[in-house]
């Protein structure tokens, strides 16, 4: 085998780069593909498993292929001058991972219960999404179309983070674009 040089931070900052908009891509593609498939009829269901988060009273499913590890609340260092959704950062197995709390995405400012869960999601770098809890897994969800009669707004609306709105036993659940979520701006 022949081992290859190693890359400059400069060429791992443009691979990195080129990783997160391939991905972007590739979840763009997602979304119109859901949106296809919601119009051609009812019942169809998206393969797959999706955890279900609660965050701000809200609840919204996140692909499982996304998330790496679901664990408790633990300590965040603060990042000065981090966006306002970004908590800080924390390690995780000793990768350091940007901490994005989705309470502030949605607009809510608020301290997490102890309680509360960090969705340890993998990309081209490690995130963590603070969000209340995990409740469940929902397998195949069904995909409708534009918003249901006596549905709530939904929070998740103007976020740019939802892909769809998705049927469960519990009810229509947004369904959150990964790629739009672990995309944080390289030194946030």
């Amino acid at each position: 085998m022949v081992d290859s040089p190693p890359m400059t931070a400069a060429e791992a900052q443009a691979r990195r780069a080129s990783v997160q908009k391939r991905l972007a891509l590739v979840e763009e593609e997602i979304v119109r593909l859901r949106r296809e498939l919601a119009t051609l009829g009812v019942d169809q269901r998206l393969p797959g498993l999706y955890l279900t988060v609660e965050v701000a009273g809200s609840t919204a499913l996140l692909p499982v292929e996304a998330v790496m590890e679901v664990v408790r609340l633990v300590a965040i260092e603060p990042l000065p001058a981090a966006l306002p959704h970004v908590r800080g950062t924390m390690l995780y197995r000793g990768t350091p991972a940007v901490v994005v709390d989705l309470a502030a995405l949605l607009g809510v400012r608020r301290e997490p219960d102890l309680d509360a869960h960090l969705v340890i999601c993998g990309g081209s770098r490690t995130v963590a999404l603070l969000v209340d809890r995990v409740r469940d897994l929902v397998e195949s969800p069904v995909l409708v179309e534009g918003a249901v009669s006596g549905e709530a707004t939904n929070p998740w609306d103007g976020t740019g983070l939802m892909a769809g709105l998705c049927r469960t036993p519990e009810g229509i659940r947004p369904l959150l674009r990964a790629s739009a979520i672990l995309a944080v701006p390289e030194g946030a």
